[in-house]
């Protein structure tokens, strides 16, 4: 689909011809065949296209006669799942988006009924463009900050189940939404840094608060990451406490019955000689000297204040 960005922007029933009048700008969405076939009507080298065999990252790159970038866009309500993908190339006349879906057009249609009664340039367009990628995330982060909350408060309140698995997971999310937004600010400095004059230096301060508000969400993002770290630790402390406590337990229980392992393997020798063997209290004696020791040191790590 064609878009003409003047004055307005408005959706172009046909093709557009090859030479495109001063001061105008045609975006462009195609499909990937449609762009090997009409890559060259756009006025782009025929070797164009060497630079996308894998999308793994957002960035903006000059070259000779024209400007390539792609997008890798995490999917919000799956963050850890194969991020969309799209490319796009710039000229001094086009603006092509290379897409096998409709994302695209889906977007400049939002724009072309939000932006009807505002000015549009080339770089406004771009800053309308790229900011759609961005719109929601400070409530999506705001999401995330609760969710931490929320796990916070359950550990304080010694539920910790599932606690690692949450917050791992919570971390390598952030972590990815951090890196996007990264590479959105980097991608902006490249094309404000305006190394082919395509665009008006001073339409192109468009950009900046694209650029702003990208490094204000990896700001965000980092802070978020860094509470998970914060969570992490608190759920290592409780677990340490926990072993802590256990390891107590069982210390105090064996001090507890090791008297007793004495006295069964003295008597438990079985001399001929030995006094009480054939006494006839010797058992009950045996049995109370044991209860006794028992209770002696229970009462003793009592004051201790050992249990």
């Amino acid at each position: 689909m064609f878009y003409r960005i003047t004055n307005t922007l408005e959706h172009m029933e046909t093709m557009p011809p090859e030479e495109i009048s001063s001061g105008e700008m045609i975006a462009v969405t195609l499909h990937t065949e449609e762009w090997a076939q009409t890559k060259e009507h756009y006025g782009f080298p025929s070797y164009t296209g060497f630079e996308h065999d894998k999308i793994l990252s957002c960035k903006a790159e000059c070259y000779s006669k024209y400007i390539f970038g792609s997008l890798c866009i995490p999917v919000r309500e799956h963050l850890l799942s194969i991020p969309l993908t799209m490319i796009f190339y710039i000229s001094p006349d086009y603006i092509v988006f290379i897409d096998d879906g409709d994302l695209p057009d889906r977007i400049i249609g939002r724009m072309v009924h939000r932006y009807q009664d505002q000015q549009m340039s080339p770089e406004f367009f771009l800053f309308a463009f790229f900011q759609e990628f961005l719109n929601d995330d400070i409530e999506l982060l705001e999401r995330y900050e609760n969710h931490l909350f929320a796990l916070e408060e359950k550990a304080l309140r010694g539920n910790t189940k599932n606690l690692l698995e949450n917050i791992l997971k919570a971390r390598r999310e952030l972590t990815r939404l951090r890196n996007y937004y990264e590479q959105m600010e980097d991608l902006s400095r490249e094309l404000l840094s305006n190394v082919k004059n395509y665009f008006h230096t001073e339409d192109l301060q468009l950009l900046q608060p694209l650029c702003d508000r990208a490094d204000q969400l990896q700001g965000i993002a980092q802070q978020a990451i860094e509470y998970c770290q914060t969570l992490r630790d608190f759920e290592q402390a409780q677990s340490d406490h926990k072993q802590n406590k256990t390891i107590e337990f069982l210390t105090i229980l064996t001090s507890i019955f090791f008297p007793l392992t004495v006295i069964t393997g003295w008597y438990g020798m079985n001399f001929t000689n030995m006094p009480e063997i054939h006494a006839q209290f010797g058992y009950l004696t045996v049995i109370f000297v044991s209860a006794a020791v028992i209770m002696a040191e229970l009462f003793l790590l009592k004051k201790k204040r050992m249990l």
